[in-house]
């Protein structure tokens, strides 16, 4: 024990990873305590609708800002990564004022899609805003390594959430899904941005018109092939949820998103966490033309060790987990686990190699990856539909284009940081 608190404490890259870890640990453990109870006082299609919900709010908050607050890592003047805070943030501004506008526009689709339930419909602006400044204070909190604040801020709003969404349900007979993450977002928002307020970490002055042009200019990829390529990757990702519930049922689609929720606890719990503090230090050693190369391969190999053991637990036990857990109306979600662990281990392990396209400047190869797997995924999900009638089909096929196209990208990027 005393080995591993040495080399935490000689290596800032691991102690960081654990300190956004800890955080994360924290915030998933209260989620995952509630989520049983939940599960019981919602049923799935409840479940499916608040997922089609932020999975639409998530889309377009993720581009809000155009994809410019990814850049923020990259610049080694700090004057410049405050400048693409203050420029994500205004046409994050923007894009929302747009969303509110095409929703008035349309809002007869946008009722008849939530089953009626109108006042999502002018929920999704404020959801959709919260998500895409969050990223934004978020990516910049990291590069400030400012950590320990970001963990605390995730415990906070994960409190905030279990909190809304059952108390709402135990004491007004409300269906608090939604506003429950939406405000908790808002809340996380509103602590982080209090921070940097607090440590004076952004300036006006610093944003001049010369500035601005250069930094626009300067990460013009971001929104010409990294914009496209994060939304295409997010529809790819939420695909089964919108063709589940549009060619099964939304039963389907919250048996789904249920399992996607619980399987995503790992990542969010340690992959996110890595991968904040993986592009933190790979961006540092690329400016300084550094061998990224054992870092990459160090973390890569310690995110396959990790999920070794969840892997061989579901694909045997996944079904009777589930039910134990969650109810035996679940249980459906506990197959779709079995399924699609194997695509869930892949997802884990690929922060590091997603995350390298940025570095690299490869936005427009990731792009075009992107675009022609969410084809695929789209098109297997329908032929599982049309040819048997099945939604468990449609998911084996989904899941096997999602495998094939992981292991892809992870040999490009190999090879492209042996060359470089």
């Amino acid at each position: 024990m005393n080995k591993i608190i040495n080399r935490l404490k000689q290596s800032s890259y691991l102690l960081h990873i654990v300190t956004l870890l800890t955080g994360t640990l924290m915030a998933q453990a209260i989620m995952l305590l509630f989520i049983p109870i939940l599960t019981r006082i919602y049923n799935p299609s409840e479940f499916g609708i608040y997922s089609l919900f932020f999975a639409i709010a998530s889309m377009v908050g993720m581009v809000s800002s155009l994809s410019y607050e990814q850049a923020i890592m990259l610049p080694k003047s700090d004057r410049d990564a405050q400048v693409l805070v203050f420029l994500s943030t205004i046409i994050t501004i923007v894009v929302t004022i747009i969303l509110a506008i095409v929703i008035y526009i349309f809002k007869e689709f946008f009722i008849e899609y939530f089953k009626n339930r109108t006042y999502m419909l002018w929920l999704l602006p404020f959801a959709t805003f919260s998500i895409g400044l969050l990223q934004v204070f978020d990516a910049y909190s990291t590069r400030k390594e400012f950590y320990r604040k970001i963990a605390t801020t995730k415990m906070g709003a994960s409190i905030a959430t279990v909190t809304i969404q059952s108390g709402s349900r135990y004491i007004f007979k409300l269906n608090g899904l939604v506003v429950g993450k939406m405000l908790s977002d808002i809340f996380a928002l509103f602590l982080l941005i209090s921070f940097h307020i607090k440590k004076q970490t952004l300036r006006l002055k610093y944003l001049s018109k010369r500035r601005l042009k250069a930094n626009i200019k300067r990460h013009e990829n971001f929104p010409k092939y990294q914009m496209a390529s994060n939304l295409t990757n997010s529809i790819s990702q939420n695909i089964p949820l919108f063709m589940f519930s549009a060619l099964f049922s939304p039963a389907i689609s919250g048996f789904y998103a249920l399992t996607y929720r619980v399987m995503q606890v790992p990542m969010i719990l340690i992959s996110s966490s890595t991968r904040s503090v993986y592009y933190q230090k790979a961006s540092k050693m690329y400016a300084n033309r550094e061998d990224i190369y054992p870092l990459y391969k160090k973390t890569t190999l310690g995110l396959i060790k990790i999920f070794i053991a969840p892997l061989i637990i579901i694909i045997f036990f996944g079904k009777e987990i589930f039910s134990f857990i969650f109810g035996n109306e679940w249980i459906e979600s506990g197959l779709i686990a079995q399924i699609s662990v194997i695509w869930f281990m892949f997802s884990f392990i690929s922060p590091p190699t997603t995350v390298m396209f940025n570095i690299l400047s490869l936005q427009r190869v990731r792009l075009i990856v992107q675009i022609t797997t969410l084809f695929l995924r789209a098109l297997t999900i329908y032929i599982g539909y049309y040819f048997y009638d099945s939604y468990i089909i449609s998911l084996i096929l989904f899941i096997t284009i999602g495998v094939i196209h992981n292991i892809g990208v992870m040999i490009y990027i190999y090879s492209k940081i042996k060359k470089s």
